[in-house]
This record gives C-alpha cells, structure tokens and sequence, in this order.
C-alpha cells in the first residue's frame, strides 16, 4: 500500500484531481456565477416620476428594468393616475432586471368624514381639518361674543355637520364670532332665485341656512323664507322654502 503512495501513478491521480478542481473553480466563479448573477454589470434608474403608468413601465423597460405598482395615494395638485413615488429612487445603480416598485396617484379623492370643529378656536378648527386633509378656502366673521370660536362649517354654501362624508382635499368655510359688538343687517330678499344663489346671497350677508324643501320635484326655486324683508341679528339663521327635494 505505501508503495502506491509513492508511486508515479499516485502522483499523477493527485495532479489530475487538483488540475479539475482549478477548472470547475474558474468556471463556476469566472464564468458561471458572473453570467447568472450579472457580477459587474449594471443599469442607472431612470427618473419616472409624474408618468403615466405606461410611460413608466416602458421607460423602465428600455432601461432593462421591471416595474411594479405596489401602492396608491391621492395628491390633489398632482395629475390622477401617475407616478408620484418610486423606489429604488432615480439615479441609484442597481442590477439589470431590478424591480422598481411605483406609487400612483389615485385617480378619485377618498372620501373622509367631517370632523367636529364648532366650538374650537379657529386656529385649532385649521389645524385639525388639515389633519383630515381638509383645506379652510375662507375664514368669515360675525358678530358673536364667542370671539374667534368656530360656530359653524359651510360646505357649497351650505351647514356641513359632524360626521358627514365629504371628499378630501375639500375647502369648506369657518363662521367664527367676532366679538360681543353684534349688529343687526337687514335680510336679503331672495324669493324667487334658484336655491344655490339664494344661500350663497344669505350667507354673504352674515347669516346661516336652514333649507326647508317641499320634497317634490320641482324647479329648485325658492318661494318662501323667514324672516324676510326684516333686520335680523346677523349670525342669526334664514329659512329659506323651495321647490325640490332634500338632499
């Protein structure tokens, strides 16, 4: 047995195993490993924001790159179905074949409810409706001894209560009071007109709504309000009687 240990035969088996070891070394990691794996090899991220879904997946694609949508938000200045995240972000080097996940802009707002703000100061009535993705469009003021206290919500001209479902990104009105000197304004007269330019023409005078329709179809127009013709105590609510069905 020692003898073949040391035998020429020996030797060149030995020899001949380590000869194959160097060669399926080279090939697995020279060759092998860098094609399957893509070693060394590698692509930019191009910059896909503000595309449309399309636009982004063939852009990626000439960019050796695949894409996909993982995610959804809703911007409101920003155009509806297009990209509006990506990650990896643009410029970043990764491997060819990389999966780039996006994040588009829905194409309709979420709807949200309507957060109790009356009686907050206005500027925790601001604060809290920009939490709930709500914008305050205009802040007015009427004669109240709850200065600066919200005392009502309007929403297209109209009372919006606690609770009610309303698109985000809406802008909605502040009523707050002004203060302890009220005052008494005369109530427009709005028989006639259609029911949204006679609210909006009562609340630009300072006053509430109260819609009273009579729940028939009818042609939105309104015949009767209380009070009317008078000096009320602005602030104060109108009621305004029309043609037509309640909301």
């Amino acid at each position: 047995m020692l003898r073949y240990f040391i035998s020429r035969e020996f030797l060149l088996t030995v020899l001949a195993y380590i000869a194959l070891c160097v060669v399926g070394y080279i090939l697995v990691f020279y060759m092998f490993l860098p094609n399957y794996t893509h070693h060394g090899a590698s692509v930019v991220v191009p910059d896909v924001m503000k595309l449309s879904i399309k636009e982004a997946e063939e852009k990626l694609d000439d960019a050796d790159l695949a894409s996909q949508v993982t995610d959804s938000i809703y911007l409101p200045n920003t155009p509806p179905l297009t990209i509006v995240k990506q990650y990896p972000n643009a410029s970043n080097t990764v491997k060819p074949g990389r999966t780039i996940f996006l994040t588009i802009n829905k194409s309709v707002p979420p709807t949200v409810k309507m957060p109790k703000v009356v009686d907050l100061s206005v500027y925790q009535a601001k604060a809290k409706l920009e939490s709930w993705k709500l914008q305050v469009k205009e802040v007015r003021k009427v004669p109240d001894i709850a200065r600066n206290m919200v005392l009502r919500v309007l929403y297209e001209g109209k009372d919006i209560k606690e609770g009610t479902d309303i698109l985000q990104g809406s802008g909605v009105v502040l009523v707050i009071g002004a203060g302890a000197n009220q005052k008494f304004v005369r109530v427009p007269n709005v028989i006639g007109m259609a029911y949204s330019e006679a609210a909006s023409r009562i609340t630009s005078a300072g006053f509430g709504v109260t819609p009273i329709p009579d729940n028939k179809n009818g042609d939105g127009k309104v015949y009767d309000q209380y009070p009317k013709g008078d000096s009320a105590r602005q602030g104060g609510n109108v009621d305004l009687m029309y043609h037509g069905v309640g909301n």
